[in-house]
């Protein structure tokens, strides 16, 4: 019995379990539809991401949320129809010239069996992510249906071709690319089918949102975090480097959170490295390091590596000798340009609201 007691007296202490569902529910804007499964979504996917179940993890979460959708899993996108029909007719004039039309005919001016309506009439009644999403799988599946042959070749060649098609690229209530969250580690063994649809439900959205806000730096202040949220991971920490290597070099860099050039697939270019490459190539220089360890060192730019790098140390120690003052984060400088955006919009401003939202839920207390 002696020993039993000892045990559980040197037994670990039970983890904090933060928010219940109903705390984390009182921070859900007022007026939204059931709150408690938004709270339960919520409270899950900060603990997948392993971060606490606190006010300013839930708050965080929320605000994203908020901003991109107001709590709706699937939102609606006004004028989509007209948005992808315009885009569908410039990509094919781009790629097939005096051919684009009668091909989009073929796609589109067809209506499969059983079916009164073509497929262009059912793109004009889309209203949201998810519609397109499944009227783009059934416009597949039936011409793979008319040529089988031609769909098993395809598929047998490019496995994904059909995905990276998909003119949804971002879906969810927290809007997350979905390439992004299909290779996730969470979505290992996943179709990535299933991974799409999935990012239409509540709890699936909020998932695979919280994983990718706090899929970046470990940001002092949550602005950084929302900021990285819309221009990419670890994009504030790389725009005060950005700032760091212009005033060593006497230079203007334009603070996008890039350190290289990415092609269409995201990989680095080393023929195309542009400004900040540069910059930093010259500036290593006076240091005796070339330019190969350099764009080595920037290629881990994307993760906590480059921090670690001998480019990162110099350019940090060489900025604190001459300004004194260091800066870990800043909000990278990016004009945003999407059909579903109305007006002018900068990672800066999408950050922005997104503090104010933040701030707001956490009056809420």
């Amino acid at each position: 019995m002696g020993l039993l007691l000892l045990l559980l007296a040197c037994r670990s202490p039970t983890a904090d379990p933060g928010f219940t569902v109903e705390q984390v529910s009182s921070y859900v804007r007022a007026g939204t539809d059931e709150p408690e499964t938004w709270a339960r979504a919520v409270r899950s996917a900060l603990v997948l991401a392993e971060q606490p179940v606190d006010e300013d993890h839930v708050c965080q979460v929320l605000a994203i949320v908020e901003q991109e959708s107001g709590y709706e899993a699937d939102p609606v996108v006004p004028g989509l129809a007209g948005i992808v029909e315009k885009e569908l007719e410039q990509a094919l004039k781009d790629k097939l010239g005096v051919l684009a039309g009668w091909t989009g005919g073929a796609v589109l001016d067809v209506a499969p069996v059983g079916e009164e309506r073509t497929f262009r009439d059912r793109l004009r009644t889309v209203r949201t992510e998810r519609d397109l999403d499944e009227l783009f799988q059934a416009i597949v599946a039936h011409h793979e249906g008319r040529a089988p042959a031609v769909g098993t070749v395809v598929r047998a060649v490019a496995p994904r071709l059909t995905e990276r098609l998909n003119p949804i690229s971002t879906a969810g209530s927290m809007q997350v690319k979905v390439d992004w969250a299909q290779a996730h580690p969470v979505s290992r063994g996943m179709d990535p089918k299933a991974v799409r649809a999935s990012m239409y439900s509540v709890e699936g959205g909020v998932r695979y949102g919280t994983l990718r806000l706090f899929a970046t730096a470990d940001y002092a202040d949550p602005i950084h975090r929302f900021a990285d949220f819309n221009a990419g991971p670890y994009a504030s920490r790389n725009a005060a480097l950005q700032e760091q290597l212009a005033v060593l070099e006497g230079t203007e860099l334009t603070l996008d959170g890039d350190l290289l050039r990415y092609n269409g697939r995201g990989r680095p270019q080393r023929s195309q490295d542009g400004e900040t490459y540069r910059a930093a190539v010259a500036f290593a220089a006076t240091r005796g390091v070339d330019a190969g360890q350099v764009h080595r060192d920037l290629t881990l730019e994307k993760g906590p590596g480059l921090e670690t790098t001998a480019t990162w140390a110099m350019a940090k120690a060489a900025y604190r000798e001459t300004a004194g003052e260091l800066s870990f984060a800043r909000v990278p400088v990016v004009q945003l340009d999407s059909p579903k955006l109305r007006g002018s919009w900068t990672t800066a401003s999408f950050a922005e609201r997104v503090q104010r939202r933040y701030d707001q839920c956490l009056a809420r207390s």
